[in-house]
């Protein structure tokens, strides 16, 4: 009896895990119009501006099916902290809203009743150290070329005085819309 509840959990448990896997894997499998070279899948685990990363997917009250991939983004803490060495002693003194805790970006992708599937939605959250949180929308297919060309938000190189001024000014407005 006991060998025959193992087998029907193990059943179940191989049902659950490949039936919640399907949407993730028709998304990672498929193409994208702009760029038929790569697969989504090859595109979004090979990117380069990644700490941490992970496929999700979920279905909404109005059972619409979503596919989401996180990013947790790279190089946030040691980026602000080069550019506050950019700005004049007093701007670093007051810069607490460069104080990032994380940056994540949230792709969303929605699955037709034809299993297709479109890009529906990509957000960014900022988290500063004091708790204080910003959601904003982007443009999706702006966010899905800068994937497919492997590009790095967080880019330690590419940091020099103008694009720290221009950063620093950029996360001053946006924390002051954070909750």
């Amino acid at each position: 009896m006991r060998k025959i509840m193992f087998i029907v959990i193990g059943v179940f448990l191989a049902f659950f895990i490949t039936g919640c896997s399907n949407d993730v894997d028709l998304v990672k499998d498929g193409v994208m119009n702009f760029n038929k070279t790569i697969t989504v899948g090859e595109a979004f685990d090979n990117w380069n501006d990644c700490e941490d990363s992970r496929w999700d997917s979920f279905e909404t009250d109005n059972h619409t099916k979503v596919v989401e991939f996180t990013c947790k983004k790279k190089n946030v803490q040691k980026y602000m902290s080069k550019l506050k060495s950019f700005l004049s002693k007093k701007d670093q003194e007051e810069a607490s809203y460069l104080d990032i805790k994380s940056n994540k970006q949230i792709f969303q992708w929605t699955i037709n009743k034809d299993d297709t599937f479109q890009i529906d939605n990509v957000q960014v959250e900022t988290v500063w150290a004091d708790g204080k949180k910003f959601s904003d929308s982007q443009k999706p297919m702006k966010q899905l070329r800068n994937v497919y060309d492997n590009e790095i938000a967080f880019n330690l190189s590419e940091l020099n005085k103008m694009v720290a001024e221009q950063f620093a000014y950029v996360f001053q407005m946006i924390k002051v819309r954070a909750k």
